[in-house]
């Protein structure tokens, strides 16, 4: 495998994990499902943006 496929699917682990966990906080606090996966949705998704945005910076230093 190559050093960017690793990369990626290690960013998007990474993201589901986030976006799992603020899904399961938030749905403990709330017991309403829609918001959880609103909520776990947008954190998987900044994480996965934020992920690619580190790893492009890391390699272009």
């Amino acid at each position: 495998m190559s050093q960017r496929a690793l990369l990626l699917v290690v960013v998007v682990l990474a993201a589901v994990v986030v976006g799992f966990m603020a899904g399961i906080i938030e749905f403990a606090g709330s017991k309403n499902v829609v918001t959880a996966v609103k909520y776990g949705g947008g954190a998987c998704g900044a994480a996965v943006l934020i992920g690619l945005a580190a790893v492009t910076w890391l390699k272009s230093s």
